[in-house]
């Protein structure tokens, strides 16, 4: 049976996020480490990799298949990523048209991705077998590690799941609609939907704060245990904004500033770093969550929360500009250490 939260490695260990087909950083990062192409490294230690492996770059294939075979040569493990639970659900999002077999894919069409590898009718099967067995987190004594979000409560719902994450995923939403509509807000949402329909894909519209709109998106989001530990935590905003194509009324929380465990807590999903305010602010649906911080700065009231996203996802984005160096870097996390390593 499946089980979502499992042992970290013990030892030391190297903790990468969120490659997004970068297989060319990771194979630099790798190198810088000190590891073989096969993930052997002569200190003993281990990879951790904290899912968001694919979409937007330029071979998501190549990084999954690397990964892949490091995590059954026992030289890696890896959790599951949003990007990875988009493929398992047949979501299309932007960047994961590498996935997809129509010829007519969007992300291709539009020639934003037209640099990714696509993915052979053999690895998207494969891939979907893997991806529905990967764990949600893994912790020991002295470490946690999530993709996005260690909210006690999702943890211990996923500890208790038993079932595949796609089959999980269905059981979840279920149970939350459920309650939902006999919550009456379900209906507060549908008249909301059905009067401002149209004005909310506009972003010329002027759209007040919807209450059955903003506090559904955050209950589907937060009470979620997948979507949670993958995605984060969302609560109501403060006024609606438009952010990726549409008004909304709930925003991204910040939930490392409550996080008072002793236990350490490594994640990755927010992009960090090199964004600048006003950037961050619009690509991350929401306030800048690191205002305040440095790239590189522990987090929390016990600084014992690290977010190791530093936007190796924006190359695909700086190669369309002809950046010479790319700010977006691919890092990790080595532990215990507490040091940071960057991509070439």
């Amino acid at each position: 049976m499946q089980q979502h939260i499992q042992p970290l490695f013990e030892g030391p260990i190297d903790i990468v996020a969120d490659i997004h087909g970068e297989i060319s950083a990771l194979e630099c990062l790798l190198e810088r480490l000190g590891y073989t192409p096969d993930g052997r490294h002569p200190g003993g230690r281990r990879l951790v990799f904290l899912g968001d492996l694919v979409d937007r770059g330029a071979d998501s294939p190549a990084v999954v298949e690397r990964v892949a075979d490091m995590v059954l040569a026992d030289r890696a493990q890896c959790i599951l990523g949003n990007h990875e639970l988009n493929l398992l659900r047949g979501q299309k999002k932007e960047g994961n048209g590498w996935f997809h077999p129509e010829a007519d894919d969007h992300d291709l069409a539009s020639g934003h991705f037209r640099e990714s590898a696509r993915a052979t009718d053999a690895q998207r099967k494969h891939f979907l077998a893997w991806f529905d067995t990967l764990p949600v987190a893994l912790e020991r004594d002295d470490l946690r590690v999530v993709h996005a979000c260690w909210e006690p409560q999702a943890i211990e719902a996923l500890r208790s799941s038993r079932q595949p994450v796609s089959q999980a995923y269905r059981t979840f939403t279920d149970d939350i609609s459920s309650l939902l509509e006999r919550s009456g807000r379900a209906e507060q949402r549908r008249r909301e939907l059905a009067e401002w329909d149209g004005m909310l894909t506009d972003p010329s519209a002027v759209v007040p704060m919807l209450e059955g709109i903003a506090a559904i998106d955050a209950i589907k989001q937060s009470s979620h245990p997948l979507k949670a530990a993958t995605s984060g935590l969302e609560g109501q905003a403060p006024f609606p904004f438009f952010a990726t194509g549409k008004w909304r009324m709930s925003e991204r929380v910040a939930w490392w500033n409550e996080y008072d465990d002793e236990r350490a807590v490594v994640f990755g999903h927010y992009w960090r770093w090199p964004l600048a305010e006003e950037e961050a602010t619009a690509r991350a649906r929401g306030p800048n969550l690191f205002a305040g911080s440095g790239p590189f700065d522990w987090l929390g009231p016990r600084r014992n929360a690290m977010c190791i996203d530093w936007c190796v996802g924006l190359r695909w984005k700086e190669r369309l500009a002809g950046a010479i160096a790319p700010e977006g870097r691919l890092g990790a996390l080595r532990w215990p250490e507490r040091e940071i390593v960057l991509d070439c």
